[in-house]
Parts: C-alpha cells; structure tokens; sequence
C-alpha cells in the first residue's frame, strides 16, 4: 500500500507540474517572463496535486474503511483547500477574485463529490459482482 501511494505520489505531482507548465505556456498570451521564484509557486501546487490526488484520495476510496459520508466530506474539504491554495499560489489576482465565491465553490465541489462517489460506488459494484459470477462459474 505504501508503495503504490508513493509511486501515485510521484507520478501525480510529476504530471501535475507538467500539465501546470504545459497550460501556462499555451495561455501565455502577453509573452510575460516568468520569475525564476513563480517556479517555487507551480512545484507547490503539483506537490499539493500529489498530496491530495496521489495519496489522499487512493487511500480514501481503496485502502480506507471510514463510512461513505466521511469519505465524502474528507475528500472535499482536500479538494477545496488544495483548489483555493492553487489558485493563492497561481495568482493573487485571481485568488482576490473568486473570493467572494468560495462558499459556492465548496457547494459545488460537495456536489460534485457526492455524483462522483455515486458513479464510483456503481462502478465498483459491478466490478465485484463481475468477480464473483466468474468466481462461480469456475
């Protein structure tokens, strides 16, 4: 367990600066430079895309035997700090912008959580009822 999570680690926070520096790259329209120290800011936010996609979230839905609604909850109050700490390490600008919506923002991610696990839960009960035909066919 502890391997997988850390190989999810590394390849989620590697990725994810990739991807963070792919798309600041294509939307990069006034040709800025970037500070040497901004580099800091995107390896924050892939590490903290590690944390919470890499291991927080494995963990929560692979490995944990918390009920659903703690599940739920735990994984969007880690999805919602680590969103608005992107967004503060991004761009303050931004950050001070969407402020005033934070309290949707949650809503919205709870909301999107709750399908989410709803998908999720489908899935893997047709994955263990698939298990379990071929186990009794055998």
């Amino acid at each position: 367990m502890i391997k997988d999570l850390k190989n999810s680690f590394l390849s989620t926070t590697f990725w994810g600066l990739i991807l963070i520096v792919f798309l600041m790259t294509i939307f990069n329209l006034h040709h800025e430079m970037v500070n040497f120290l901004y580099i800091w800011n995107l390896i924050g936010i892939s590490v903290l895309m590690g944390i919470v996609f890499g291991i927080a979230y494995p963990y929560l839905w692979n490995y944990s035997t918390l009920k659903v609604t703690s599940k739920i909850t735990i994984s969007t109050l880690l999805n919602f700090c680590c969103s608005v700490s992107s967004i503060y390490l991004l761009s303050l600008k931004v950050f001070e912008f969407i402020k005033p919506y934070l309290l949707v923002i949650l809503v919205i991610t709870l909301i999107g959580h709750i399908i989410g696990f709803y998908f999720f839960s489908k899935y893997e009960n047709k994955k263990i009822a698939a298990s379990l035909n071929s186990s009794l066919e055998q």
